[in-house]
């Protein structure tokens, strides 16, 4: 194996094991869901704007102008910030596998949006993958929970909804990027763009929750820096040198890893029913794109 390719596995690896303290960290952070997400996407700021200062500085142009004029690139902003609202909100009413499953149902709402918005064709794998991701969510559904409950796995749902947004509309920008010499992946401005919607979205919880306790201001400067802003970094590197089955499936890592942190810390366990439902959503994710690669 090339030490190219081995970089980027490692990558991808370390990118997917930043993610997976997301669950542990909202669940251990002492202040409102929407604090917990502004402040965290304010300090993944600093990451991402030191990135997108590297690379402006080996770019001709002026990366942002040409990046932000691209609407495609607000929306997936927008998408972003959707995610990251609520699925920190679907962590504090359900359970962090709950949470982390349900959005991971992402690819199944990609097959579906990508037909009307792309105008890419939805093929029978595509349509059993649907039907088995919604057979494994029903899953989540069947357990005995709390109001709160049910409304977090509709939130965790809808997260997954922002987060086939985000690849949506980066499939749609780089249509509208030249083959070669132009502006590279605008995938950090859009992440920088939509922790800064985050950001702004959730300054009123932010402000009513001052002063924050000592150990949560750290806490959540912690998972801005290195869950999302180093996390999405690492991750731009290792895409650009595995195949796309390698990426996907050493992605999977998050949700495996991110229920096990929470039981470590804090006893947290899913039920049966949801890790039956949760085994159906990756088991389903992972043969479809086996089957997308193949036929590639």
């Amino acid at each position: 194996m090339q030490q190219r390719q081995w970089l980027g596995i490692m990558c991808v690896i370390a990118a997917a094991a930043l993610w997976s303290l997301g669950g542990v960290g909202i669940k251990s952070a002492h202040a409102d869901a929407f604090a917990i997400a502004g402040v965290r996407s304010f300090f993944a700021l600093f990451v991402l704007a030191a990135a997108l200062l590297w690379q402006q500085a080996s770019h001709q142009g002026n990366l942002l102008q040409t990046t932000l004029a691209r609407r495609y690139v607000w929306w997936g902003a927008a998408s972003y910030a959707l995610t990251m609202i609520a699925f920190t909100w679907a962590n504090k009413l359900t359970t962090a596998a709950n949470a982390i499953l349900l959005q991971y149902t992402a690819p199944i709402f990609v097959a579906v949006l990508a037909r009307p918005l792309l105008g890419e064709p939805i093929h029978r794998r595509d349509r059993w993958s649907i039907g088995g991701c919604f057979f494994g969510m029903a899953w989540f559904f069947l357990d005995r929970l709390s109001p709160s409950g049910m409304f977090g796995n509709l939130l965790a749902i809808v997260s997954g909804i922002g987060f086939a947004g985000i690849a949506i509309c980066l499939r749609a920008d780089a249509r509208t990027q030249p083959p070669t010499g132009g502006t590279p992946p605008s995938s950090l401005v859009l992440i920088a763009l939509g922790n800064a919607l985050t950001a702004l979205c959730c300054a009123p919880a932010i402000v009513a929750s001052l002063p924050l306790p000592v150990t949560t201001l750290w806490l959540l400067a912690g998972l801005g820096i290195l869950q999302i802003g180093v996390a999405y970094v690492l991750f731009a590197i290792g895409v650009n040198r595995v195949s796309a089955l390698e990426s996907t499936l050493l992605a999977m890592l998050e949700p495996i890893l991110n229920p096990i942190w929470v039981a470590l810390a804090t006893g947290e366990r899913p039920s049966a029913m949801a890790l039956i439902g949760g085994a159906i959503v990756v088991g389903v994710i992972v043969w479809r794109q086996l089957g997308k690669t193949a036929n590639t």
